[in-house]
């Protein structure tokens, strides 16, 4: 990294970005949009009801576990959803097994006792299910698992959308914002390369934006990016080079802050794994030398048996004589 005073040229960012890590992102990306443009996202992902607020993701269960929702709002009537009620939206990535739907059924059932009001189960995914509305059991009860799926249809209307806009040179929106995490994230693979490099360069002309959501917008861009051409680095930098040029150009101060911020994230995260690298070895001397101290221990035990043992035949040998005397 550069130091301060040192003058910060675009293939150090773009440098930058192709290092750093990138586990799971389209859950992260999933969660990013949702925490940070709740209400946007919930009408650019076609959530249920009316969206009133976001509630905490944190979950807790009677036997003990702490859990992490993906999604929890607040909603109003609208819809499929008929009155006052919260929804739970999970981003689903794989075929639904047994222990998933547990785990959502967990979820309602803390929603329900957390606001005493109806809770509804959603997934979203871009895979074809077959059915919107999936009858689910968990502990011995029936309940009804929605299904959100964002077909290739539903991504070649936002980018359609997004097209017209931009041509037309208006201002983004931050629901229209978030139609490019919306295409970003639930792309499939067989489209993903060709709509990904079409939505790089619809990001690069964009006119007219909120600086803080081209930055979102950008972060987001660049996971998906990171993942979809994971195994093509030289068109990787090319298009994290293209949707960070005219950011790089106008709001240096902002891309710079953003990209040192995650980077001291990682590597935070970095430390921290490798504290707890060094303490679990730790544990594993100290377990080792409390096995080594036991097994001393038994030692001076077993010799204590042979001591008292000794002691006693000496003893024996003592009367023995004493008698024949």
């Amino acid at each position: 990294m550069k130091n301060q005073g040192q003058k910060i040229r675009l293939s150090d960012l773009v440098d930058w970005m192709m290092a750093e890590q990138n586990h799971n992102p389209r859950d992260y990306c999933f969660r990013y949009v949702v925490d940070r443009y709740p209400k946007a996202t919930h009408d650019a992902f076609d959530f249920p009801g009316e969206y009133v607020d976001n509630l905490k993701v944190d979950a807790f269960t009677d036997d003990g576990r702490n859990l992490k929702m993906d999604c929890a709002q607040l909603v109003m009537p609208k819809g499929d959803i008929t009155c006052k009620s919260t929804i739970n939206v999970e981003h689903q990535t794989y075929p639904l097994k047994d222990e998933k739907v547990e785990v959502i059924y967990d979820y309602k059932i803390f929603l329900i006792h957390q606001t005493n009001i109806p809770s509804n189960s959603i997934v979203m995914t871009n895979m074809d299910i077959g059915q919107e509305v999936l009858l689910c059991e968990s502990h011995d009860q029936t309940f009804k698992l929605r299904v959100n799926i964002a077909t290739h249809e539903e991504i070649t209307k936002r980018l359609t959308i997004l097209k017209d806009i931009i041509n037309d040179k208006k201002k983004i929106s931050q629901k229209e914002g978030i139609y490019f995490a919306y295409i970003a994230i639930f792309i499939k693979d067989e489209y993903s390369k060709e709509i990904m490099i079409e939505i790089s360069q619809l990001f690069s002309q964009i006119n007219q934006i909120e600086p803080d959501l081209e930055l979102d917008i950008h972060h987001i861009l660049k996971k998906m990016i990171k993942e979809h051409f994971k195994d093509e680095e030289n068109k990787c930098r090319e298009l994290l080079t293209m949707i960070s040029k005219s950011i790089f150009k106008k709001n240096l101060e902002g891309l710079t802050y953003k990209e040192k911020t995650e980077i001291r994230m990682n590597d935070l995260n970095q430390q921290i794994e490798q504290q707890e690298h060094q303490l679990e070895q730790k544990d594993q001397q100290i377990e080792q030398q409390e096995h080594q101290l036991e097994q001393k221990d038994q030692q001076i035990e077993q010799q204590d048996e042979e001591n008292k043992k000794l002691k006693k035949e000496i003893e024996q040998l003592k009367q023995q004589i004493s008698n024949q005397g």
